[in-house]
């Protein structure tokens, strides 16, 4: 399945994911989910200050070298780590793993790119991608 993307980079890109989301958490204030006024849904995203993604950071925030690891990977890779990402998300199976590759071959590396940084909980579809897929080391 992975050809350009290692396992290590991709589990080195989700950890740098995870400081940026930590980062981004608390300079929101880690507000609790019932004091941000809004109904919780029955399915899907239960976080509703995900849907801010990591705009509000100062630029020398973790979130740059995020992308600076991101946009360092060749556009296979990006394609690849695209592919897990949506594995990881549960929009594509791991079976599919071609689907999602041609997928992100048409949508263009520069929005792979936006859609892969915004991803708020990219850290746990890169994981989770990654647990689906089973790549080898």
């Amino acid at each position: 399945m992975l050809k350009d993307l290692s396992v290590v980079q991709a589990r080195f890109i989700a950890i740098l994911a995870k400081t940026a989301r930590v980062e981004r958490d608390k300079l929101l204030g880690n507000v609790a989910e019932k004091d941000l006024d809004g109904l919780t849904p029955g399915r899907g995203e239960h976080n509703p200050t995900a849907e801010l993604g990591f705009e509000p950071l100062p630029p020398d925030a973790s979130q740059t070298a995020l992308r600076e690891a991101i946009v360092s990977l060749s556009p296979t890779a990006r394609s690849e780590l695209y592919t897990l990402v949506r594995i990881g998300q549960g929009q594509l199976a791991a079976g599919k793993w071609y689907r999602g590759l041609s997928e992100a071959k048409s949508l263009g590396d520069e929005t792979i790119v936006a859609m892969i940084i915004e991803d708020p909980d990219l850290h746990d579809h890169i994981a989770k991608g990654l647990y689906e897929a089973n790549p080898s080391s």
